[in-house]
């Protein structure tokens, strides 16, 4: 056969078996595009069916929005209207998309649709800033939502510039990148543009895929003005010239540069390393464009923290107090604290600060103990060579 030949062929099986277990008529097969975070997001998702007799299933995290499989039939239903996934990797010849294809009844298929419009649209509340300082938080709207723009937008390919913009968020953990990149998400929601969220174990299933330069090329794509966040990928951003060079680095790099859209693309990074551990070749202009820092909160963000607690909390103890003993905690590490509160008062009915700042050391030096034991040296060795005197591993 002529590969129209088999395609068609295969195309044919993969809407008769979707068709099939998903009880439709008349089956009508589509690619959801930048709407399929809307439609299986606001999807229940049913059971996983075999394919021809064939099921694989794949692991991955995020599994609301993937099949989670790499050959097979996933089962939806949006409104009553139910449709089907249908997956099979079986030729990197072909798109990615043509081995992964939607299907629903032809007489559902423009209600789907406006369902996932519909769902796509609805209002979304305004969500709070995350607690940064106010220049700081300026520059991260400006850089992208300010970017997304439509009238930004439309200024900056006029003028000859970059419809694409990356911005590297650094920093030790619990000092707000999470929280950015959240509330930069439900703005998107909110707002009406796309995003995709990639996270290393989705980035090396893209990898690992029959078609990993397409896999991977997805996972850096929008169809519209969007955000795509990548959470965590220390293993493509390392200095070569320190760490074992992996093929990871080189299609990473070579899909960033390798995107086109129509209205802009912002893309946003995290990760716990040092600046001076990344590599060159990703900090250059045109990959990353800015780069913002997540350090310790000072007395007055922790103020502005804690004045976001539950009116209970707040009125139970002395907010001065805590924000002058916390000074050197992360964010987490006083959200923690405000846990820790919530907990004993649920047990004692009392609202016991110093002991939760007890308990909190505590936690801490136990934790610091087990990681400074772990492993095949005598427990004596090395004691302290893992912490940062601070006892939290940040």
């Amino acid at each position: 056969m002529t590969p129209l030949n088999s395609y068609s062929a295969d195309h044919r099986v993969l809407v008769e078996a979707a068709a099939k277990a998903a009880n439709l008529t008349d089956p009508v097969a589509f690619v959801a595009g930048g709407y399929v975070y809307g439609l299986v997001g606001n999807a229940i998702r049913g059971e996983l069916v075999p394919l021809e007799g064939a099921l694989v299933r794949q692991w991955v995290t995020r599994s609301k929005y993937y099949p989670a499989t790499t050959f097979g039939v996933r089962l939806y239903k949006l409104d009553g209207i139910a449709f089907a996934r249908a997956v099979a990797f079986v030729d990197q010849n072909y798109d990615q998309n043509a081995y992964d294809i939607f299907v629903v009844a032809r007489a559902d298929y423009v209600k789907l649709f406006r369902s996932v419009l519909r769902v796509s649209r609805a209002k979304v509340p305004e969500s709070l800033p995350p607690v940064l300082p106010p220049e700081q938080l300026d520059v991260l709207k400006q850089n992208t939502l300010g970017y997304l723009d439509r009238n930004n937008l439309k200024r900056i390919k006029d003028l000859g510039g970059r419809p694409k913009r990356g911005l590297l968020l650094t920093g030790p953990p619990g000092n707000g990148k999470t929280s950015a990149c959240r509330w930069l998400w439900e703005e998107c929601r909110r707002t009406g543009h796309e995003y995709q969220i990639v996270s290393p174990d989705a980035y090396q299933a893209a990898r690992r895929s029959c078609n990993p330069v397409q896999a991977v090329r997805d996972l850096f794509t929008v169809h519209r003005s969007g955000v795509i966040f990548f959470d965590d990928m220390d293993i493509a951003l390392r200095d070569r010239n320190t760490v074992r060079e992996t093929d990871d680095q080189a299609v990473f790099l070579s899909a960033l540069d390798g995107i086109q859209v129509n209205e802009g693309v912002v893309y946003v990074f995290t990760t716990n390393c040092g600046l001076e551990l990344i590599d060159p070749a990703f900090k250059r202009p045109g990959r990353i464009d800015l780069v913002l820092h997540f350090t310790l909160p000072d007395a007055g963000l922790r103020r502005k923290l804690m004045d976001r607690w539950h009116t209970d909390v707040r009125a139970g103890i002395d907010l001065d107090v805590a924000v002058k003993q916390t000074a050197g905690y992360s964010f987490a590490e006083v959200e923690e604290l405000k846990n820790l509160l919530i907990l004993r008062y649920i047990d004692t009915n009392l609202w016991q600060w110093e002991w939760a700042m007890d308990q909190f050391k505590e936690n801490r030096s136990d934790l610091a103990e087990q990681h400074r034991h772990v492993g095949f040296s005598p427990v004596g060795a090395g004691a302290g060579a893992s912490t940062n005197g601070n006892g939290d591993g940040h």
